[in-house]
């Protein structure tokens, strides 16, 4: 009867073993099959528009239940053929706050979060007298430094149509920017304009799903005098 007995308490705690694992939470392997999630966000500032994409990159068919959201406004679902699922939003005459969320609910019911913004950067000017060839210029705005993630895209035309750009990317030496005599030489004198993008980009590529949060602000022209 003993020998029964232990067989007994052997065949309980092998099958309690065998339905547990101690390794494994709950939550594991129940999310949405995803390889990339994109977050992508651009403002216009000459005639106000927000445009917003949310991309989800996976080889399933899985679609999500639930509905997207751009912070509380519901984003529109299109299909991308053998890329995945694409959410998208458009709005018009709006201002640009300073912070975005996109989220969605995953497949156990938590609520996904991506944050997304740029710091203040205001009023940009040139305050040099123009931009000369011989001495190039000064960019000031009202707002901090670029930070690591931020960056700036600088489209200079003249009069006859010729445009050079400007990248730069990473920290800038405060709340400034110096255009040297090189870059205008490539200008005729005269008149002409200054398009500028200020944008950040973070991702997480050391994660099991691939992450891409970018989000760009398209000011308004500047004109501005090309001097020798």
């Amino acid at each position: 009867m003993k020998t029964i007995h232990l067989i007994f308490i052997v065949l309980i705690i092998f099958t309690i073993n065998s339905c547990t694992s101690p390794n494994k939470s709950p939550s594991e392997g129940v999310n949405y099959p995803f390889s990339n999630i994109n977050c992508y966000l651009r403002y216009l500032e000459e005639n106000r528009e927000l445009q917003a994409e949310m991309t989800f990159r996976t080889d399933s068919n899985i679609a999500i239940e639930g509905n997207v959201f751009l912070n509380d406004e519901i984003m529109h679902y299109k299909n991308l053929p053998s890329v995945g699922m694409q959410y998208r939003l458009i709005k018009n005459a709006v201002f640009f706050d300073s912070s975005y969320t996109f989220s969605y609910i995953e497949r156990h019911g938590e609520i996904v979060r991506y944050n997304i913004g740029l710091n203040k950067f205001e009023n940009l000017r040139i305050v040099s007298d123009g931009l000369s060839k011989k001495k190039g210029g000064l960019l000031i705005w009202d707002g901090e430094a670029l930070d690591t993630e931020d960056g700036l895209v600088f489209i200079l035309t003249d009069s006859r149509g010729n445009s050079f750009s400007i990248n730069h990317s990473g920290i800038s030496k405060g709340n400034k920017f110096e255009i040297i005599a090189s870059h205008v030489n490539n200008l005729a004198t005269g008149p002409a304009t200054l398009l500028t993008t200020r944008k950040k980009t973070v991702s997480y590529n050391n994660e099991k799903v691939r992450k891409l949060l970018r989000v760009e602000y398209y000011l308004k022209a500047i004109k501005f005098e090309v001097k020798e």
